[in-house]
């Protein structure tokens, strides 16, 4: 299985690089980053606004994981999360289940992952639902890969899911849809967490 994580985003809500906001000496997309290697054979990350402090972060991780991390420049970015879904795609092996993360999502972890590749068989995908809400991240079968790639840049990821035979994962874990968007967000998530 590889991931496409999508790390491309403008963070205007935020009003700065919320990927790279420090979370226990880390940043955000660390995080992200973490739990998709140890999930996944490749990781794709897809950068696209602030590219070059993204990818200063990411760079030891490439260095120690050379073969099972990918990353490529989306140049139209302003386009939207879906363009950056398509660069994402475009990497991803012929014949290769694969899953699309977004990087704001820093509870996600291998445990979460899992949850969804035993779903996948006699499917084109696995979303994940907390109290009927969509989620991330979505597991896609080989068969959708094409699929993403000739849609116009215009499509969403919603959409070509309603199309598709999606298996539901449902569940009222709130890490599936707990995102960080906003200061306020950012605040409850950092007093979240449990104390070392």
């Amino acid at each position: 299985m590889e991931t496409v994580l999508l790390a491309a985003g403008r963070s205007s809500r935020m009003g700065q690089a919320k990927l790279l906001l420090p979370v226990r000496g880390r940043s955000l997309v660390e995080y992200a980053l973490e739990s998709a290697l140890a999930s996944s054979d490749r990781v794709i990350v897809v950068t696209g606004w602030y590219s070059e402090e993204l990818e200063a972060v990411l760079e030891p991780y490439m260095r120690k994981w050379k073969h099972h991390i990918c990353v490529v420049h989306n140049r139209q970015a302003e386009k939207g999360q879906f363009s950056s879904t398509q660069v994402g795609v475009a990497q991803v092996g012929a014949g290769t289940p694969f899953t699309i993360a977004v990087a704001d999502s820093p509870l996600v972890t291998q445990y979460h992952y899992h949850q969804l590749e035993p779903l996948l068989h006699g499917h084109a995908a696995v979303r994940p639902y907390c109290n009927g809400i969509p989620g991330h991240p979505v597991l896609c079968a080989p068969s959708l890969r094409n699929i993403i790639l000739e849609l116009p840049v215009t499509a969403t990821m919603r959409d070509l899911l309603a199309a598709q035979d999606v298996a539901r994962l449902d569940t009222d874990d709130p890490v599936w849809i707990t995102d960080i968007d906003t200061p306020d967000a950012y605040r409850q998530f950092i007093e979240s967490l449990p104390s070392d």
